[in-house]
């Protein structure tokens, strides 16, 4: 009987320190983001610091400056340091491999933000938690059509001002972009240039490409990949003289991330729509996985927050969750 009694005894104990040890408090995690300055990054790490430490997890947060040696040291660091997790927005998808292989073999789980992996890498990483990146290049193309369509074009020549061109997600809204535009054989994409996701950078960029196509047939549409990157789109059409939206018969702006920049060009018709990709849903989202993981739920691969096309038709709706 005593022996029974042992027994079930330390079966209770270890029940009791696994319940113990289920559980988000406490838990330290290493944020590793580009930089907080971008207005999409900063409203991520902030809102998930505060929605993590809510649920008692201790967040650290590291920038960097699209410096991919840099952010791979970071990840070292997380792991000599013995973090519960890593969470990160990867900068460049071949160069970050080495460190996500390392993280794995030191038992250091990875959730990625803003930008997935190719499947083939899906062993490296817990999870990946955010947005579609196809459903939002769909999105931009399929408001770009409209647009045009509402001008009475059928044919037309558009262009494109990425963000960072070697990130993944980026190449994915491209590809889903030009699917859709593939569809309608008349509009074509013209020109595609790497913007940086930087406002100046995409202005400068926009100004050279319309005076380039300019004895080409001219400029009807534009994908500025990020909201900020149509204002710097937008500034420099209205530089060149040229008209804006459907209201002037002018050049369509689309866009995504649905930052304030992209809220005030909608409701003045400068610009035609834009899609969610909401960094405060996001990352309250990404807090609250990672919580029940903690607690012991499991993560699928790819945890998607739902996109949506946002136009002057439902602006109210997303009005007050985009502007930041």
């Amino acid at each position: 009987m005593r022996v029974i009694a042992t027994i079930i005894a330390v079966v209770a104990a270890l029940a009791c320190g696994a319940g113990a040890q289920a559980s988000p408090q406490g838990k330290r995690i290493a944020l590793l983001a580009t930089l907080n300055t971008n207005p999409y990054i900063g409203a991520w790490v902030s809102t998930f610091t505060k929605k993590a430490q809510s649920y008692g997890m201790k967040v650290t947060n590291q920038q960097s400056p699209y410096d991919a040696a840099l952010q791979s040291q970071q990840v070292d660091d997380a792991i000599a340091q013995k973090f519960d997790l890593i969470v990160m927005d990867y900068i460049n998808d071949r160069a970050i491999i080495p460190a996500l292989t390392r993280a794995k073999a030191a038992g250091v789980p990875v959730v990625l933000l803003a930008t997935p992996l190719e499947a083939k890498y899906d062993d490296l990483i817990l999870s990946y938690i955010g947005t579609n990146h196809e459903d939002l290049g769909r999105i931009a193309g399929e408001n770009m059509v409209k647009g045009l369509a509402e001008e009475g074009k059928t044919k037309a020549n558009v262009i494109a001002i990425t963000g960072l061109a070697q990130q993944l997600h980026v190449q994915q809204r491209m590809a889903a972009f030009k699917a859709v535009l593939a569809k309608h054989p008349g509009i074509q994409l013209v020109a595609q240039e790497d913007g940086k996701w930087n406002t100046a950078v995409s202005e400068t960029l926009t100004g050279q490409l319309l005076v380039r196509e300019s004895g080409k047939g001219g400029v009807d549409g534009i994908f500025a990949m990020a909201d900020n990157q149509a204002t710097g789109a937008i500034q420099a059409v209205e530089s060149a003289g040229l008209k804006l939206g459907v209201k002037n018969k002018g050049i369509i702006v689309v866009a995504s991330n649905c930052m304030k920049d992209g809220m005030i060009h909608i409701k003045s018709g400068e610009q035609y729509s834009t899609a969610t990709q909401i960094p405060t849903e996001e990352a309250t989202f990404a807090a609250e996985k990672i919580a029940a993981y903690f607690n012991g739920e499991k993560l699928k691969k790819d945890e998607i927050v739902t996109s949506y096309g946002i136009t002057q038709a439902n602006l109210s709706k997303y009005a007050e969750a985009c502007s930041y």
